[in-house]
């Protein structure tokens, strides 16, 4: 039991890099290979809705790319080549970048149909 007073404060890259290394390899490749499809059905077939739909969907892509080469990083998969070090580590940044950016654009367009259409 923790004392009273601690303050067991966990951020947001430990809560994913934590939840990466418990994920399994085929979980994380369900979340790469499912949100990749989705965004691009989403972004061709355009519903109602698509761009809310390809973007949460490339969230859960970019999220199984950056955990994979996350766990490639950190882990004991390292074998010893710069080459693939810097490739996984390339990977890693990228799919965190275009994550993020993902997630801002679900958040803008959430935002904006929270909001609607207002006439001044």
């Amino acid at each position: 039991m923790e004392p009273l007073g601690a303050d067991p404060v966990v951020t947001l890259p430990e809560f994913l890099r934590a939840r990466a290394r418990a994920s399994t390899p085929r979980r994380l490749a369900y979340d790469m290979v499912g949100g990749g499809a989705i965004a691009v059905v989403a972004l061709w077939a355009q519903p109602p809705g698509w761009a809310v739909l390809a973007s949460a969907a490339s969230c859960f892509a970019m999220y199984g790319a950056w955990a994979t080469a996350e766990r490639h990083v950190t882990g004991d998969a390292r074998d010893g080549r710069a080459v693939t070090e810097y490739a996984w580590f390339l990977l890693r940044t990228s799919a965190a970048g275009f994550g993020v950016a993902a997630f801002l654009v679900l958040l803008f367009l959430l935002l904006g149909l929270a909001l609607g259409t207002w006439i001044s």
